[in-house]
């Protein structure tokens, strides 16, 4: 006889994706605290000039990209211009999972960054302090969440359904929640008649574990900024940002075992969020002499309005599994009277908005220019991602709160890059450290960032193209399931973000 039920269960079973649960992470917390780093951190922004040097250049002013780093850079323009840098993003992931080793790699086009210069200056026989000035409106792709991961491999010690007898142990049937709830209502686990706080199953052995994720998404921004020129001297410059975002996970999770009353276990996880948000940026460069510029910047936070939805679906294939076989020391454990094979749990999609606020930036930057034979240039950027607040009508969100002030941390990120010019070429290099947005009382994952780059120009005047490419290298975590004490199985992914851009501009 062949049994189906599927069960509507209220509420998603948090299994802590993304970050492995510690006493760090506050009960209660639902997760937004992972969504403040993700919309807080941008990746290469920019032309490609800007990319051939890993970012670096706030202060050269006459790129499209500084609407964006520094406003200030603006004002060094004496002609109007229009820049469109297309993209490629190839990226390569290598996962550890249980001591097995999986490789994955996805390849996306994009538009990176376009945006036109209007210039405003005076002409030199008009006198005056103020020498004009210019303003820009840019598009900039700011983040790409594009992922694609599959891992997996035979875990001979534990199971997620041990994971769900050790939180369900001391709780009665009616006062389960999460995945301890999804494996009563599958009858993974059974409270003994006996001692109904007291849980077994009738699942023996150890299963082969596989975990599917795929995320998609991308962060925009927009920014209309200008810049003014006074006597060549000092530039200042403000602007302000809009951006939009969206981002999609999907996730399914599989235990398969061989030779016992359960077939496999799945859990298919959907997870939508889009928003949009403001922010706006000032900045100054100063030029002492012809072959020294030094200047400052910041970034307000951005201010963020979310949309999210999301839903799950718990799957059990048994083997014909009469429960009356089920039993503990001669006395049946479940005392109905079926025969299981497919069970189905749904939960109902779950709704909401929020807000957040992620942290301001703050960037001081130099460039020294050997005649004109080329520059080098430095930025120094200083983010405190335990800044970031999150807050709702729809929940409430202090634990996420006070998990932000917990496992976040100040970074400072050093970006280096070089310019040489031979006639109408220009070669550049870039190298950047971005450090490591969350501290030792998280984990003992380094998640800083290095960025290494390259370039190639052709400057013809009224044309110019330019070439970059770029490869980021940074690790982060995920864990499948955890225990009550917040260990669970956890992969480890090395991302290797390789980039590369071709920026056509025109000066007029």
């Amino acid at each position: 006889m062949k049994n189906k039920i599927k069960l509507m269960v209220i509420g998603l079973a948090s299994l802590c994706l993304h970050f492995n649960v510690n006493a760090q992470v506050q009960p209660g917390s639902f997760g937004y605290y992972q969504d403040a780093l993700r919309f807080s951190q941008t990746n290469q922004v920019g032309t490609a000039r800007l990319s051939g040097m890993a970012g670096a250049g706030s202060v050269l002013g006459g790129d499209l990209s500084a609407a964006f780093l520094n406003p200030a850079g603006l004002a060094f323009y004496n002609r109007s211009q229009f820049v469109f840098t297309p993209g490629l993003n190839f990226n390569q992931y290598n996962s550890s999972f249980l001591g097995q080793n999986s490789n994955n790699e996805k390849s996306k086009l994009e538009l990176s960054n376009l945006g036109v210069v209007i210039n405003f200056n005076k002409s030199d026989l008009i006198p005056g302090g103020w020498r004009g000035g210019s303003v820009a409106i840019t598009f900039n792709r700011t983040n790409d969440f594009n992922q694609q991961l599959t891992y997996g491999a035979n875990n001979d010690n534990e199971s997620i359904i041990d994971a769900m007898l050790n939180r369900a142990d001391g709780f009665f049937s009616n006062e389960l929640v999460g995945i301890e709830q999804v494996g009563y209502d599958h009858y993974l686990i059974n409270p003994l008649p006996n001692a109904p706080d007291f849980y077994v199953s009738p699942v023996e052995g150890f299963p082969f574990q596989q975990e599917s994720i795929t995320r998609t998404g991308h962060t925009d921004q927009i920014n209309i900024a200008g810049g003014a020129n006074y006597d060549d001297k000092i530039y200042l410059g403000a602007g302000i940002g809009i951006v939009s975002t969206n981002y999609t996970m999907n996730r399914v999770y599989t235990e398969s075992f061989f030779g016992t009353a359960l077939s496999s276990f799945s859990i298919d996880e959907q997870f939508d969020v889009s928003g949009t948000g403001f922010n706006a940026n000032f900045g100054v460069i100063v030029r002492p002499t012809d072959f020294i510029r030094i200047g400052a910047s910041v970034t307000t936070p951005t201010w963020f309005n979310f949309n999210e939805e999301s839903d799950a679906i718990y799957n059990s294939e048994y083997n014909n599994f009469d429960v009356a076989d089920f039993e503990d020391n001669g006395q049946r454990v479940i005392l109905e009277d079926t025969v299981l094979n497919s069970l189905q749990t749904q939960t109902d999609i779950f709704i909401s908005d929020y807000d957040l606020r992620t942290p301001a930036k703050f960037n001081l930057g130099a460039a020294f220019f050997i005649g004109k034979h080329g520059f080098i240039t430095a930025d120094v950027e200083r983010v405190d991602y335990s800044n970031a607040h999150v807050s709702s009508r729809d929940f409430s969100a202090d634990n996420d709160n006070r998990t932000i002030e917990s496992i976040y941390q100040s970074t400072t990120n050093i970006r280096l890059g070089g310019e040489y010019r031979y006639k109408e070429f220009r070669f550049r290099g870039g190298f950047a450290s971005i450090g490591d947005p969350t501290n030792e009382l998280l984990d003992d994952i380094d998640r800083s960032r290095t960025v290494i780059s390259a370039g190639v120009g052709i400057n013809f005047g009224r044309y110019f193209v330019d070439f970059a490419y770029s490869q980021t290298k940074f690790n982060e975590s995920f864990t499948s399931y955890t225990f009550s004490d917040g260990i669970g199985p956890t992969a480890t992914i090395e991302n290797k973000l390789n980039n590369a851009r071709l920026s056509l501009g025109l000066n007029f």
